[in-house]
């Protein structure tokens, strides 16, 4: 199951079609588009959300100011202020995080490869 706030998004028509293909009730359609159920049948839910009733995985980012283009000496850094004082800075070219809370002291430090990764370290940066 995932840790972030992930969903898929497809219409009330879909979520009718789904229910009916799979012969539950629309309430268990909605906890396998949120990923609050992880069964072998949510997971089939999911697929041909995606596949076939035109679904988009959704995923809650943090709203938080964002600099896309700092220069620091020969790095690029994607750099992200949280209302809570929290930074975060991305090394764009290695994909070295820190995050820093509102001393500036670090709190965190990972290399990331995959924009999920980032977005778990969002939502940890921005509920300290």
């Amino acid at each position: 199951m995932r840790t972030t706030s992930s969903y898929i998004k497809v219409s009330d028509e879909a979520k009718t079609k789904l229910a009916r293909l799979f012969q539950v009730e629309e309430k268990t359609v909605y906890l396998a588009l949120t990923y609050r159920r992880n069964s072998d049948k949510a997971r089939k839910i999911r697929y041909i959300a995606v596949r076939d009733c035109g679904g988009v995985p959704m995923c809650h980012c943090p709203e938080c100011e964002t600099l896309h283009e700092i220069k620091e000496g020969d790095r690029q850094l994607m750099v992200q202020n949280f209302n809570n004082g929290v930074k975060l800075e991305i090394d764009k070219s290695t994909g070295d995080v820190v995050i820093y809370d509102r001393r500036g002291d670090v709190l965190q430090t990972k290399r990331i490869k995959e924009i999920p990764e980032l977005s778990e370290l969002q939502l940890y940066a921005e509920s300290l």
